[in-house]
This record gives C-alpha cells, structure tokens and sequence, in this order.
C-alpha cells in the first residue's frame, strides 16, 4: 500500500530534475539573451510546481469519500487511473498548458494516496508497530525522488525531447505494478465492519495476522466489533463537534506542520537552486546525494518512532531543522562573493535539513493524521488535514521562487531565515498540542481523547484494550446469567 505514494516522490523528483534540463527549458521555456541560457519564466515555474497541488486537493476529497463508500482497495483502483492518464498527458505535452494539466491529475493521484494508504496502514498494522508501518509511506515517497533524480542525471543531456519525456514515462510503470498487486490485498477489517459485512471481516485478520490463532483472531473482531457497536460514519458537523474537534486539530496541525517547515525549498528548488550558486551540473548530483540522505533518516525513524515515540522526534528535529535552516541563511548573508568552501557549506546546510526533516516531521505526521481521527469520521479528518496540508505546500511552492529569484524579492539563501523562525514557532506548537500515541490501539487513542487530560500528558494515562473491555463485559454478562439461574433454581 505504501508504494501508492511512489509516484508522488518520483514526480517532484522528476520534475524538480526536469525544469533545469535543457532539452524542457526549449520546449516550454524563452531564451533569455543576457545569460545566452533557455529558462522558464518565473511566473511559469511557480503556476507549473504549484498549480498541481488543486489537484492533490481534489484527489484528497475524491479519494476519502472513495474510500468511505466502496473502501480501500477501491480508492486505490481508482488512483491507478488517475495516475495513467495524468502521465500520459504530460508525456505527450506539446505546450505548457497541456503538461501543466497532466501534472494537476497526476498530482490527485498524489492526494488519493496520502488520504487513504495512512488509514489502511493504521486500520491493519499491529499497534506495536504502527508508527514504523506508518512511516513507511515518507520511505517510497524519497525512494521516488531518489530514483527519480537518478534518472533525471542520466538523462539531462540526451538531446530533443527523449531527455525530459523518458524520465516523466517511466510513472506509468508503478501504477501497472499496483493494478496487478491490487488483487492480492486483503480489504481493511475495520472498513469491513462498519460496513457489517462481519463474513469478510472474518477472512481477511487471517490473511493478516499469519501467526495469530483462529481463537485470537474471533477475540479482535469481536472485541473491536463491541467497541464500535453504536458507531456509525459521522458527519462533517461531527468532525468539528466537542467529541471530535480535538483530534481534528492534532490532525490538522500534524499535517500543516509537515508542510510549513519549508520542505519545498529544497524538494522542489533544491536543483535550480544549486545551479544559481555555480554548480552546473554537479546540482543533479547534490539533489542525489540529499535524497539518499533522505532515505536513511526514514529508515533511521523505524527504529525510533515507536519507540522514543512521536513528540521527541517532532521536537528534536524541529529544533535541527530551524538550526541549519539559520546557518544556511547566515552564510548566504555574508557581504561579497562567497567562495567555494561556503557555498558548499550551504549545499550541506540544505542537505543536513533534509535529513532531520525526514526524521521527524515528514513520517511522523502521517503516523500521526492516522492515528487522531476518530474511527467515524476518519475518511473526513483525514481528507481535511490533507487538504490543509496541499494548500499549505501550494502556497509556498508558488511563493518560493517569488522569494528566492533576483527579479523579484531575490532573497536566495536568506529565505531560510522565514523558514527557521517558522521551524521554532512549531516546536512550541508540537510541545504544547501533539499528544504521544505510540504503543496504543485506536480504541485506548480513543480513551485518552474522551479523558479530558491535557494532550501534552497523554503518556501517562492507563488504558485498556477493547479485548480486555470485551472479555470483562463478557464475563460480567455470563455472571450474571449464572445467578439468575441459580436464582431461578432456588
């Protein structure tokens, strides 16, 4: 299911590769006489790297209400399609409007995933390990640009049209690869359930708990069964009512969080970027070397999240993130020509927030949109946080190149500095406002949630497992029939 959000990676990747080729520079950009270099407007870059995320926005509502009504494994059928149509227009462009279009549906491709794969990974994975599972979605995300960037650098100097279409083609391979998995993926129990389809349900723990006894298995079913008994899908008033509207704001805030800490800058610029400051081509290289970068801090969290838990890792990180944001954008102050040595300490600068960024704020807050949401209004929180999360990165992606570009605010570097203040405002918030789940079920998140007790203590709060409210009820049910018989016999 993680491999879903491949795409999503592999087309900032791409395109973050793309943009500064050549070859695309020819087909959608001007020439510009005083550097003797093709290049893309900068109105033109910011509408092609920040209109697609209205489709992203699109994708989370379709994508959640897909997955509400005929469930998880249809939403994700219908995120292949997507994904085949918006790459093929972007391959075949033959203007910007046409490839900026292909972008917008590929990019609710994109949405679809990050609303749906959360809620399948917590719905299934064992409690223990749900933060790890969770993570796993950040994890093809960066395999997507690394791969993507890999591709980009081999191909930036093939000549025509073939050096940015091969890299852009290759998405149609992931959603194929899915399209044939597809049948092999058990549906969500708990999607099951509030369907009362309880046959299916039945079937499908087995398929996901390999070593689990038949006997455990009924006890789960029957005991979330319970829990949820009187729960039906909410409404969107219920998102917000006084039951609710806690968990949407963690949710909110999670997924807001994610975005706001200045992650595009690097993602999706980091190239054009580098390329400003005189690297050449050696900017590929560095976009390669960041993402693998990436990649080993997703891999680091595995063994971290669930166990020092998720508020340490938003803090610590946050607090890292916002300090090389600040000395990227001191060493980008510097009066004068700035030499070799630091121009490269900037380029490790972005490099070192990246890594932090990836773990901590970038997998955890996917651990944490699906753990907050109440189980029935979890397609709705989780499409809202999303959203908020899309508009958040659609407005920096569109204003980053207003900040950074010499004709406009041309801040370069310095924009570092809004970013970092940025980083530190949301320490606090995480310290204050992100409560600490790891190691629970979705029915103790529930407990804590309903007991009232400031989010930030949440750690402290003994719960009970619907398996042991279950068989206490149980017990308490058939210990009552016992003495009324015995009442009834006397």
């Amino acid at each position: 299911m993680a491999m879903c959000a491949f795409n999503f990676g592999y087309d900032v990747g791409t395109f973050g590769g793309v943009q500064a080729m050549t070859s695309f520079d020819q087909r959608f950009g001007k020439y510009n006489k005083s550097t003797g270099a093709w290049a893309l407007p900068g109105w033109m870059s910011s509408v092609m790297t920040a209109t697609p995320f209205l489709g992203k926005a699109l994708g989370c509502m379709s994508g959640g209400w897909i997955a509400e009504r005929w469930g998880r494994r249809m939403a994700i059928l219908v995120l292949c399609i997507v994904s085949f149509i918006g790459v093929t227009l972007q391959t075949a462009a033959v203007d910007s409007a046409m490839f900026t279009i292909g972008r917008v549906i590929t990019f609710g491709m994109t949405g679809m995933a990050i609303v749906v794969v959360p809620i399948y990974q917590a719905e299934t994975a064992p409690e223990a390990l749900r933060g790890m599972f969770s993570s796993t979605i950040q994890l093809m995300i960066i395999l997507g640009q690394v791969v993507a960037i890999c591709v980009t650098y081999g191909t930036k100097n093939i000549g025509g049209n073939a050096g940015w279409r091969i890299p852009i083609g290759l998405q149609l391979l992931l959603p194929t690869v899915l399209f044939m998995l597809l049948p092999f993926v058990p549906e969500s129990p708990r999607w099951l359930l509030s369907r009362d389809r309880r046959e299916d349900c039945a079937r499908n723990p087995r398929k996901l708990r390999k070593n689990a006894s038949e006997e455990n298995i009924q006890i789960e079913i029957e005991a979330i069964a319970y829990a949820h008994a009187n729960e039906h899908k909410g409404t969107w008033t219920q998102v917000f009512d006084k039951t609710n509207r806690v968990r949407t704001a963690v949710a909110i805030l999670a997924m807001f969080g994610q975005q706001i800490t200045g992650q595009a800058f690097p993602t999706q610029y980091g190239v054009v970027f580098c390329k400003s400051q005189g690297f050449g081509d050696r900017s590929f290289l560095f976009n390669i070397i960041q993402n693998v970068v990436s990649l080993v801090a997703i891999i680091f969290t595995w063994f971290f999240i669930d166990g020092i838990g998720r508020r340490p890792l938003l803090m610590v990180g946050g607090t890292l993130m916002a300090a090389f944001l600040f000395i990227l954008g001191g060493v980008s102050s510097a009066p004068g020509y700035l030499n070799p040595s630091e121009k490269s300490f900037m380029v490790a600068s972005i490099m070192l927030f990246q890594f932090f960024y990836n773990l901590s704020w970038a997998p955890a807050s996917y651990v944490l949109v699906s753990e907050a949401a109440a189980q029935g209004v979890k397609e709705k929180t989780n499409l809202l946080a999303c959203v908020i999360s899309v508009l958040t990165t659609l407005v920096t992606s569109f204003t980053i190149p207003y900040l950074i570009n010499a004709q406009y605010a041309n801040l370069g570097g310095k924009v570092a500095f809004i970013y970092g203040g940025i980083n530190i405002i949301m320490v606090v918030v995480a310290f204050l406002y992100i409560p600490e789940l790891k190691g629970r079920t979705l029915e103790e998140v529930d407990q804590l949630f309903a007991s009232g007790v400031p989010l930030r203590k949440f750690k402290g709060i003994r719960t009970r497992r619907a398996e042991e409210i279950y068989e206490e009820e149980y017990e308490h049910k058939y210990n009552n029939i016992e003495t009324v018989e015995s009442v009834k016999a006397a």
